[in-house]
């Protein structure tokens, strides 16, 4: 196990551009893990570990043996507690993190099941926001996430710590509107999308069949392409003087709707 305790070194000086910069994840395809259970879960779900980084300050003598384990073939570098803490993982009490390589979220490789059930997000913003979506995504067991005209780097800090481990676990692929609409109409999946305006209450339409939810960011409507190409515009309606829900919260409630049909035949 070599040790590091200078900043000039070069895996220390990449682990801290990778921890801030969004840039450098997409040239280097690869991402910050903190914690034992997202490293396994990593690995379950064929993520590649490039690189191993305890701390010796900090990790316990339990969950060193634990890596041990289960990344035999891969030798863990030790950071100095000054070096570690400086790496933006100062909130991370387990003294580990893992350099992974990041997948390619291709729609062609997006498998369906038999009756699928998918939710899509356009343009979303808000790194905290995807990691939400994958959690509510998962949790109703859906066949995965698909986001329209990202502008967001999937591979954020925030999204991993709000997806709570559903990032690595769920599907997840990355299009143009045209291209998952594309996709969508050739697969015969029946496209819902949440609008305000001139829609369908929630409660009304039939889920107990292969179709997509589809919701848009928070500051703004879907696409004019949703609401031509969808086959039915879906809303929740709302009793109070607020005119919107939180992007999460409004994919939960159309989307357990859903399920609760789905489980009823």
């Amino acid at each position: 196990m070599k040790y590091i305790s200078s900043k000039s070194n070069p895996l220390f000086k990449n682990i801290s551009k990778l921890s801030t910069s969004n840039r450098k994840r997409k040239k280097s395809n690869s991402f910050i893990v903190e914690g034992i259970s997202n490293i396994k879960l990593c690995i379950d779900n064929n993520f590649k570990v490039l690189e191993l980084i305890i701390c010796s300050e900090i990790i316990s003598n339990k969950n060193l043996k634990s890596l041990e384990k289960f990344l035999t073939n891969l030798e863990m570098k030790d950071f100095s507690k000054s070096l570690f803490e400086e790496v933006n993982y100062k909130k991370n009490p387990e003294g580990v993190i893992a350099l992974i390589e990041s997948k390619v979220n291709s729609i062609k490789n997006f498998k369906l099941s038999k009756k699928p059930y998918i939710l899509i997000v356009e343009s979303p913003e808000k790194p905290g926001n995807i990691g939400a979506l994958l959690r509510t995504a998962d949790a109703a067991g859906m066949d995965g996430l698909i986001i329209a005209n990202s502008s967001t780097e999937l591979y954020n800090p925030n999204t991993i710590r709000s997806s709570l481990g559903s990032l690595f676990t769920m599907q997840i692929a990355i299009d143009s509107t045209k291209n998952i609409i594309d996709f969508l109409k050739k697969n015969n999946i029946t496209i819902y999308s949440t609008f305000v305006e001139n829609s369908t209450n929630y409660l009304d339409i039939n889920y107990n069949k292969s179709c997509a939810i589809v919701v848009g960011k928070e500051s703004s409507s879907l696409s004019n392409s949703w609401k031509i190409e969808s086959d039915c515009l879906v809303k929740i309606p709302m009793r109070g003087k607020m005119d919107s829900l939180n992007l999460s919260v409004c994919a939960a409630i159309v989307i357990f709707e859903g399920l609760k049909q789905r489980d009823g035949n």
